[in-house]
């Protein structure tokens, strides 16, 4: 396979690279492979595999439409239960076959003579493809402290554990209290000699309320219609609280009553829930539901310090400069989302890279395409996150949406399509308007869903519902064929 043609290649398979290739299938296109860099498919979550790993939407909800899975054992699916979902659908779906595991993607060219892109692989092969889908899943390339280097135990990041690590009677440092943080310190308390927890911004933080699916439920959500209806009704009811996330209303108020509640009723001493308390909007960086995390940071063996102010080779230095000794550190740092195609070049017309036409941040079309990229499918691109549901409805709705593109092309007979400038600049003015009303453009918040300028590049400005019917129907108008 050192020199081969293929009409689509994928990059990626997780959840947004299966889903292209079951949309793929269903519209009888055969013809693509699916290049993932790791051992296994499940991309976000076969690198996070650290201990207490969970989804934080309804497990029913955290399918696809698809792939109904009527045996998910909790409310809210365990990490390794989601990694098997992906691994089955894979099997049950047919794309075994397309599939190449351990295979990087160094580059992609688009060839204007040939009107191919010209894909390279680390283990040496040369693709040559019509359509180039790329999947930017931002939770997967781990961003460490800048001189984390200067400590000379163990480090761990949660999107990187290591199994055989053994944290039993080890002082242990935890740098951040976000998303995963929330979930692995309930997991690794008891192990823990000391455990000491490093916050620089406390979460806003509310019920999870998890609970397991008894065998008689899970039966009966496998009979025909009733598994689709209990979908339907989550995918309401989460649709419902999407104006949560505006910056004035009801909403808003709902949900930090709900988690000022939450806090008051776990953590009794007033000092501590100070510092657990944010001071900026709820929702306008990551709402976090959990139950397990207050109880588990009021243990005797834990410590909440402020933010780390740096490493040396014993450990961490406290906001005073003191040093905090550690065996481990673990990392809840998060990843680097602005650049989540990592050292990958994608060059298009005129071999203007990506990375160039996205120097002041991302953006495109519908988070789908990119003015000057032909032929190019981004999935989960800029402003398709959520702050409220399922991530797999936009993955489903952008992979639906290119095979339609595709198949127009085929239609008109012609080598390739790329969006007008003009129509990606003035779908991005209507996106930023629309954002403006919605917590996470508050000035009182930083958060990796915007840029320095203040630009809201994560996430999509309204209810889902919107998002999938906005690619419902391709305007074809504002793409150049040729």
């Amino acid at each position: 396979m050192s020199h081969t043609e293929h009409d689509v290649i994928i990059l990626g398979a997780g959840m947004s690279g299966i889903a292209m290739g079951a949309q793929l299938l269903n519209a009888g296109r055969t013809d693509f492979l699916i290049l993932e860099e790791a051992d296994g498919v499940g991309g976000t979550w076969w690198h996070n595999r650290y201990p207490g790993a969970q989804c934080d939407v309804p497990s029913h909800l955290y399918c696809f439409s698809f792939a109904l899975n009527p045996r998910w054992t909790h409310v809210y699916a365990r990490g390794d239960e989601i990694q098997r979902y992906a691994e089955d659908c894979v099997t049950r779906l047919g794309l075994t076959e397309h599939l190449r595991l351990g295979c990087r993607i160094l580059s992609a060219e688009f060839d204007e003579t040939l009107g191919r892109w010209l894909i390279k692989t680390a283990n040496g092969w040369t693709i040559r493809a019509r359509h180039f889908v790329a999947s930017m899943g931002p939770l997967h390339r781990p961003r460490l402290p800048p001189d984390i280097s200067l400590f000379k135990g163990t480090v761990l990041h949660t999107a990187r554990w290591d199994p055989r690590v053994d944290l039993s009677g080890k002082r242990v440092a935890i740098i951040g209290t976000a998303a995963s943080a929330v979930q692995v310190i309930p997991a690794i308390v008891g192990k823990c000699a000391q455990l000491h927890v490093f916050q620089r911004t406390p979460s806003w933080v509310i019920p999870r309320g998890d609970r397991a699916y008894p065998r008689w439920i899970q039966t009966l959500l496998g009979v025909p219609g009733i598994g689709r209806l209990y979908r339907w009704c989550l995918y309401a009811l989460t649709e419902a609280t999407f104006p949560a996330f505006k910056l004035r209303g009801f909403h808003p108020k709902l949900l930090r009553y709900i988690a000022l509640r939450h806090l008051s009723k776990q953590v009794r001493d007033p000092e501590l829930r100070a510092k657990l308390t944010p001071d900026y909007p709820v929702g306008c960086k990551r709402v976090l539901l959990t139950d397990e995390f207050y109880p588990a940071i009021q243990r005797d063996n834990v410590t909440l310090h402020g933010a780390a102010q740096g490493f040396t080779d014993g450990g961490v230095l406290d906001g005073n400069g003191a040093l905090i000794p550690a065996d481990v550190i673990i990392c809840a740092t998060g990843f680097d989302t602005l650049a989540p195609l990592g050292a990958l070049r994608i060059a298009g017309i005129g071999g203007k890279t990506l990375g160039d036409r996205w120097s002041e941040g991302p953006e495109a079309y519908c988070g789908t395409v990119v003015d000057g990229f032909p032929n190019l499918w981004l999935l989960l691109g800029p402003n398709t996150g959520t702050g409220h549901t399922s991530v797999l409805i936009p993955i489903e709705a952008q992979a639906q949406y290119v095979v339609k593109c595709i198949q127009e092309l085929d239609r008109r007979k012609r080598v390739a399509m790329v969006i007008q400038a003009e129509a990606v600049r003035s779908h991005n003015a209507s996106l930023q308007e629309r954002l403006s009303e919605t917590v996470w453009a508050s000035n009182r918040c930083a958060s990796w869903y915007k840029t320095t300028d203040g630009r809201v590049l994560g996430t999509y400005p309204g209810f889902i519902s919107q998002f999938r019917w906005s690619l419902k129907y391709p305007r074809f108008a504002d793409f150049t064929f040729y």
